[in-house]
């Protein structure tokens, strides 16, 4: 499979110019070039993307249904709202106040829960910080 686009730590192979046929790492990407350590050399070589297929080890196949449920678990509650909102009332008349409203219902639980439960929330906080790194890889 041919991309364009590389991700650090990806193995290909060139199928391409002088490296034609050898394996390799991905350690860096710019601007449609990647620089490759492939396998026998105690150095790195930039290489046209082009050039390069993924050989599916050591890429994170499993990363995009983990952002697909990430974003489905941070979208769902923010649609149920909109959804409860309208159902219960007709419209969106005082959309903004019930919104409002809720954000400051929400800090007050949060304040609630660093107060009541520290280490809850430290484990809250260090959950928004993998969910975080995941939907940035």
């Amino acid at each position: 499979m041919t991309r364009d686009f590389m991700r650090l730590g990806d193995t290909v192979k060139a199928h391409g110019g002088v490296r034609s046929g050898k394996r390799g790492v991905v350690v860096a990407t710019a601007a449609g070039r990647t620089k490759v350590r492939f396998n026998g050399t105690s150095g790195t070589r930039w290489v046209r993307s082009s050039n390069l297929r993924s050989t599916g080890s050591g890429s994170l196949s499993w990363i995009l249904p983990v952002k697909a449920a990430l974003l489905l678990f941070l979208v769902v509650p923010g649609l149920r709202f909109v959804v409860v909102y309208l159902w219960t009332h007709g419209g969106l008349d005082g959309f903004a106040t019930a919104l409002g409203n809720q954000m400051g219902q929400a800090a007050l639980a949060w304040g609630h829960l660093v107060t009541t439960d520290p280490v809850g929330a430290l484990l809250h906080l260090g959950f928004l910080g993998v969910v975080s790194r995941l939907m940035h890889w």
